[in-house]
This record gives structure tokens, sequence and C-alpha cells, in this order.
């Protein structure tokens, strides 16, 4: 493929704006692609679109990584994880800029974004409306303890996912990127006013956006690096007990931002996004 031949994978992982140029463009090439040829359903395809351009790069960064967790042990843990994070990470944030600019591209045109985010939609439910916002009080500890409940299962789930899909779990990581989107999308539309607003309640809603998405990926990343293993190293071996031990720390990792994200949204979040209403 000529545009996996345009990527360095050495420029790759030593540089985070290279990762996020490539969510970006890569999404906006998938869209492109998708108008083109799903014009009435551009959801799904675009995912699918995205996902088979980055696999070539992402299962080069895999490989690389199993090879570190297998040698290294426990030892030099956060040195090993990090060039492979910070990609899955920026990827995303490229993956969820090009959403928001196409759809803001559709919103100024007066095309509905339900075709672009129909598969997302349905996953969200209904939008937040501005009187649910400013009329919303919860005991705090405990709807932290809510969103963190959920969000464990959604981590674990997408742990158990990337090890029997491998390659698929890069689906996963751009769906999970979409799904943040559309969020931040629908959740604009109804209670922003004006761009200086919208400004300011994305950088709110990045206090705990990003952590969260973070914690999902780490869950993703670990899964990824255990499929590799089960593939490429002899069933309990020392090799692959290594790579496990590393997953392992990197599921308790990933559960620990989840924490953080949710006391974040509970304690500091809510009430900003309030202040802003």
């Amino acid at each position: 493929m000529v545009l996996e031949q345009l990527v360095n994978i050495k420029h790759l992982q030593q540089r985070p704006v290279i990762a996020v140029l490539l969510g970006f463009f890569y999404s906006i090439i998938a869209s492109v692609t998708a108008f083109i040829f799903f014009r009435n359903s551009l959801s799904l395809p675009i995912l699918f679109l995205i996902t088979l351009l980055l696999v070539p790069s992402l299962m080069s960064l895999l490989s690389i990584e199993e090879l570190r967790e297998r040698k290294d042990k426990l030892q030099h843990f956060f040195q090993n994880h990090k060039d492979i994070f910070e990609v899955y990470l920026f990827l995303s944030i490229g993956i969820v800029t090009a959403y928001l600019l196409m759809a803001a591209g559709l919103h100024y045109i007066g095309i509905s974004i339900d075709s672009l985010f129909q598969e997302q939609l349905k996953v969200l439910g209904k939008a937040i409306t501005v009187d649910q916002i400013q009329s919303f009080s919860a005991n705090k500890l405990m709807h932290a303890l809510s969103i963190f409940s959920i969000n464990v299962g959604v981590s674990v789930f997408l742990f158990i996912l990337s090890i029997f899909y491998g390659a698929g779990s890069i689906f996963l990581v751009v769906w999970n990127a979409s799904i943040f989107a559309a969020f931040l999308i629908r959740t604009l539309e109804a209670v922003s006013r004006g761009v200086e607003h919208a400004v300011a309640l994305l950088g709110v809603f990045s206090l705990y956006v990003i952590p969260e998405l973070a914690g999902f990926l780490l869950a993703a990343m670990a899964g990824g690096v255990v499929s590799k293993a089960m593939i490429t190293e002899r069933f309990m071996s020392p090799e692959f007990k290594n790579v496990v031990g590393d997953a392992f720390i990197l599921l308790l990792l990933s559960l620990a931002l989840l924490l953080v994200a949710a006391f974040l949204e509970s304690y500091a979040g809510v009430g900003l996004i309030q202040m802003l209403m």
C-alpha cells in the first residue's frame, strides 16, 4: 500500500505530532472514499477504511512492543510502553479532531451529521439538554463510582476483544475515538452558544475525556500485545509470561486512569460545565 510506505515507524514512535497528523489525514482520506462509494451510509464504511489504513503501521508497532516485553520482563516498563501508548493516544486525538472538523463542515453546508455518526448515535442514545445539565444534582462520590463501574466494563470488554481479534483491536481504537467525537459534537450542538462557548466547553470536556480515552486505549493495547504473544510465543514460556505480566499491569493502569477520569468528571467537570451554562 502506497500510504504505508510513506509512514516511517521510527518517526511515528518518536514524534507524537506525526501520529496526530496520521490519524487526522487517514480519517479525511477514509471519509472522502466513503463519501464517493457509500454516500447514503457513511458511518461504518469510514470506520473500516480508517482501520484498513492504520493496520499495517500499528501491527508493526505491536510486534516491536511484544518483542520488548518478552526480553525485558518488568524492567524499563514505562520506557518500553511509552512509544506505543503515545502513538495510540495521539492517533485517537487526530481521529477525533478529523471527525469534529467533518461534522463542522457538514453543519456549515446544512447537511445533517446523522449519516456520519449513524452507528455511534445509536450507542449514545438521547442528547443531553441544557435543562438537564443545569438541574443536575447528585452525590458526587456515587456519581463517580457509577461512571467508573460502567467504564470498567467497557475497558475489560476492549481487553478481551483485543486478545481475540488481534489486529482487529485497531478497529476498537478507531470506534472508541469516533464515539468520543460523536458525544462531543452532539453535546455541543445541544448546549453551545457559539464558537467561543463551544471551545470553552471542549476545554472542560478534555479534562476528563482525555484520561478516559487513554484508559480505554491502554486496555486495547494490553489485549493487542497478548494476542501477538499467543501467536508468536510458546504458551506459558518465560517470554509469554513476561508479556502477560506486562499486559496485566497495563490493564491495571487503564483502570486507574478511568478512576481518575470518573472523579474529574464528577468533582470538576460537571460543576465547570454548569458554570458555563
